[in-house]
């Protein structure tokens, strides 16, 4: 399978010349199966990029079938949806699935967005295409020949923050976004579910020295430490932080690389980028 980055920045958009090279959308990233059947993992403002993407095959002319996957409903994970046009165009389908909430239900949240008080795109019957929402669960399903687990890893005021794992011909790749490490059994369900993954993304838009207070975000130090328990192949940091530009980030990236390598650890260790592509 392939992984293709079509938003990796976390809380709000970060537009300007200096986000060129890793990108300033937020969270979305299109899993696309041997078979070419397709599972988008978030449907932040890196959607609408791979929505006009897509337009000139089967979404364009009200053919195409799509699964999506969300981890939770913060803003900078679904505020793309409403807005591609391959949304508005009668025939295409979308599978949703995600975590009801302490809000209402997964689409009660998604309307909600759609509020005119903040969105000129006003209630999801105005969204032409199919759109059939699920309460994510853990038990497996598959799309084509991609099987998907999902695991609740954390329990948060407004509810349940997802992991997600998608296979195919034994090659793994497991996602898990918006988590703080605070005891050992978050820790140790999610080195579990991460153990021996091909490919680990994870969301990982602060340092330690960094902490933000309030913040339910996972610290670089932590999202490498899974990652070495999980013994996992490749690890790509995701979510990267509103003020990390691409200097920045590029410090940051030498910087654990060069940590690794003093400590005579095996990881291959990147940073997402947008339009980035990678084999899992």
């Amino acid at each position: 399978m392939k992984v293709q980055f079509w938003g990796v920045r976390g809380a709000i958009p970060t537009p300007g010349i200096d986000y060129l090279r890793y990108g300033g959308n937020t969270c979305c990233i299109a899993v696309t199966g041997t078979g070419g059947e397709m599972v988008v993992i978030e449907a932040g403002t890196g959607f609408c990029q791979l929505g006009d993407a897509l337009v000139d095959g089967p979404f364009g002319r009200g053919e195409g079938q799509m699964v999506m996957l969300l981890s939770n409903t913060y803003w900078d994970h679904i505020l793309g949806f409403p807005f591609p046009g391959m949304i508005h165009r009668p025939g295409n389908r979308f599978d949703i699935y995600g975590p009801s909430t302490t809000g209402g239900s997964l689409e009660a949240v998604c309307d909600t967005l759609l509020s005119p008080v903040y969105s000129p795109v006003y209630s999801l019957a105005n969204i032409n295409a199919q759109h059939v929402f699920h309460s994510i669960t853990t038990e497996p399903f598959h799309v084509g020949g991609l099987t998907i687990q999902a695991h609740p890893l954390v329990q948060d005021g407004g509810g349940v923050i997802w992991a997600y794992r998608i296979e195919e011909h034994n090659r793994r790749l497991v996602y898990i976004t918006d988590v703080q490490y605070v005891s050992d059994e978050i820790r140790q369900q999610a080195v579990a579910f991460a153990q021996n993954a091909h490919v680990l993304i994870h969301a990982a838009p602060y340092m330690r020295s960094e902490a933000m207070q309030g913040y339910r975000y996972g610290y670089v130090e932590d999202a490498i430490e899974v990652a070495l328990l999980s013994h996992v192949s490749r690890m790509i940091l995701f979510k990267h932080a509103p003020h990390r530009t691409d200097e920045r980030v590029d410090a940051l990236l030498n910087y654990y690389r060069t940590l690794l390598s003093q400590q005579q650890v095996t990881l291959d260790l990147d940073a997402a980028r947008e339009g980035a592509m990678l084999e899992v």
